[in-house]
């Protein structure tokens, strides 16, 4: 892979582990190239069988004595390696085989030299599997370690960014660059210690094996394969890419033939049956233009190919068959060059697929290093005080709220005041506007203007930590996770299964926590047993409860709780007393009407007795409010 996936950068991989994988990669093309002079001795072997077309005298190049008195007394059919060794006359090669011959005794016979040959084959082969072994092994080992670093900091990263803490968007966002991102950053890693560099290794020996078995064959080679490049490979990516084009296309236009089927209401409403059929005549017609240029596109390009690849290999195969029966080739060299264009060609069709995976890899690393860029939203100040535990009120002054990137303003001039020990209820025109203010009160968002304050203190100038110990929360999006009740409530702190259970009391969960298959060391969450929401907000609650907060957060879900929840939760809330502040970000009317004291915001305002009375006219919660204040 390029250099953005050096070892400096965010992917820290092991550079040892990575340098021993990539030797090992070279190492393992090495051997498939050693296999090649063994498959020219093996053909050679077969083709002659031993003779010599000439019995002449000994090559200079044999100067051991013994070797000289075996040319003497070769038979015509047992010449074994000196046999090779003659036919070579002046080529380089024979200055190397012979002083193979020279030492080894053995393979001056056919079949001595025929199993040499066998035995180096298979022990290249071993040596191979071997190191591609070791190559993949200690590059995923390498990769996968580098992957789990980095998904650490991309989590540590997040926990930084209150934005992804708010907004499902971002959430999503993150997610993807934890799991497919440093996915496919982790294969581009291990394809560029592996598969690309042996692509490179197998090219550029190949080249030099072709050249020098036959200098004008292995220039055809090299012309002809990149005239099939430059042709074939080019139009072949051209349809590859009109095909992807075109596919995106017929999926934009499914969707809009999907919405159509949407509109059907309108349309019998409106009288538009003629127009609508048109419409959704059109874009059927859209639709199949569109899916037969996919077609053509992925139909055309590797048969395409692959008929101009062959043609090539039938001409240069009648070129080599022709400088053998010219005398000027041996079949021997011819599977030799055979062998090197198969496997050139193989390995740069492996080669453009790494690359792939590779460039994948690049653009995502780009993504995870912008991710990394992005400075955190929500800080703390060096000077920050320790919140000390509500006593007097909880103030929310003249705050405002503009959603960054739309501009759209979702809470205005609001204030809201809360005497500590009291029960707030707080009804919104739009979900927004409640969930907004709980991560105003939890400060995962910083108001755009105005204060949050706490016995008088802005929550922007105090810690974190001491804040968050202060302020607890039960948000119905939020409520259990997969893991066990226990740690569902005591989220892996350091509290004891007793006040465990006194929490689960508190919150009226204990009854069915005893229920289930295994109490508290239940699973649940989605990947375990599935609770009703009113249990999973009891738990929460639990959860809420066990830290003894100075001041509560609790949001209603938009789906009403079951009657038995609905009650249970009441009641716990109102067994608090006045020990704790709640805030309810109320939707029932039972809440309301026990409320001290009452706050609506429609569209993102405070509004008057009247003009609430007004808003929420004939609802159930309206008839609460009116009780609440007779």
């Amino acid at each position: 892979m390029s250099e953005s996936l050096s070892d400096d950068g965010v992917f820290h991989a092991s550079p040892l582990k990575g340098a021993v994988a990539a030797t090992a990669s070279v190492v393992a093309t090495l051997c498939f190239v050693l296999l090649l002079p063994v498959l020219y001795c093996a053909v050679d072997l077969l083709v002659w069988q031993g003779r010599t077309a000439v019995k002449a005298e000994p090559p200079a190049a044999l100067s051991s004595a013994d070797a000289r008195a075996a040319w003497d007394a070769m038979p015509a059919q047992a010449g074994g390696l000196l046999a090779t060794v003659a036919r070579q006359g002046a080529h380089p090669a024979a200055a190397a085989l012979a002083t193979l011959a020279n030492a080894n005794r053995t393979s001056w016979t056919n079949d001595g030299w025929l199993l040499q040959l066998t035995l180096s084959a298979v022990g290249l082969l071993l040596v191979r599997l071997f190191c591609f072994h070791v190559a993949a092994h200690l590059a995923s080992q390498a990769a996968i370690e580098a992957t789990v670093r980095l998904r650490r900091d991309i989590y540590k990263h997040s926990f930084r960014m209150n934005a992804i803490a708010t907004q499902s968007d971002e959430q999503t966002a993150a997610g993807e660059l934890m799991s497919a991102r440093a996915e496919e950053i982790q294969d581009g890693w291990i394809v560029t210690r592996t598969t690309f560099l042996r692509t490179l290794v197998v090219v550029l020996l190949a080249l030099m094996i072709l050249v020098a078995a036959n200098l004008w064959l292995g220039l055809a080679v090299l012309f002809l394969g990149g005239l099939v490049w430059l042709v074939a490979g080019q139009s072949a990516a051209w349809a590859r890419r009109d095909a992807r084009r075109a596919a995106r296309r017929g999926a934009a236009q499914m969707d809009v033939l999907r919405e159509s089927l949407r509109l059907l209401p309108i349309v019998k409403c409106y009288l538009m049956e003629r127009f609508s059929t048109n419409r959704v005549e059109r874009q059927i017609n859209a639709l199949a233009t569109s899916t037969r240029r996919q077609y053509r596109g992925e139909t055309l390009a590797k048969p395409t190919l692959a008929l101009l690849a062959a043609i090539t290999a039938v001409v240069l195969l009648s070129l080599a068959f022709q400088a053998v029966l010219a005398g000027t080739l041996s079949l021997a060299c011819v599977a030799v060059i055979a062998s090197c264009a198969a496997a050139m060609t193989l390995a740069v069709l492996r080669g453009l697929s790494a690359r792939v995976t590779m460039r994948r890899g690049d653009a995502a690393l780009a993504e995870v290093e912008e991710f990394f860029d992005r400075r955190t939203d929500i800080g703390q100040d060096i000077d920050a005080k320790f919140l000390q535990p509500l006593t007097e009120k909880l103030d929310i002054v003249e705050v405002s709220y503009r959603e960054p990137g739309t501009g759209h303003m979702i809470l205005e001039g609001v204030s809201i005041h809360v005497k500590a020990g009291q029960r707030a209820a707080v009804v919104c025109s739009r979900p927004e506007e409640a969930r907004t203010l709980a991560n105003l009160l939890l400060r995962f968002l910083d108001p755009t203007g105005g204060e949050v304050r706490i016995d008088g203190k802005n929550i922007r100038w105090v810690t974190l930590d001491s804040l968050r110990t202060q302020v607890a929360a039960v948000l119905p999006h939020l409520t259990t996770f997969t893991d066990t009740v226990a740690n569902n409530i005591g989220c892996g702190d350091s509290f004891t299964l007793p006040k465990i259970v006194e929490a689960a009391k508190l919150a009226h969960a204990h009854g069915f926590v005893m229920h289930l298959p295994n109490g508290y060391e239940t699973v649940i969450g989605d990947g375990g047993y599935l609770l009703r929401p009113g249990e999973r907000y009891r738990l929460a609650l639990a959860r809420a409860l066990l830290r003894d907060p100075a001041v509560l957060i609790l949001e209603e879900p938009a789906e009403p709780f079951d009657t038995d929840s609905a009650a249970l939760i009441d009641d716990a809330v109102a067994r608090l007393g006045s020990r704790c502040t709640v805030v309810i970000l109320a939707r029932r009317s039972n809440t309301v009407r026990k409320a001290n004291s009452v706050f609506v915001i429609v569209d993102g305002k405070n509004v008057s007795a009247n003009q609430a009375e007004a808003f929420l006219s004939g609802s159930q919660i309206y008839k609460a409010l009116a009780n609440a204040r007779q």
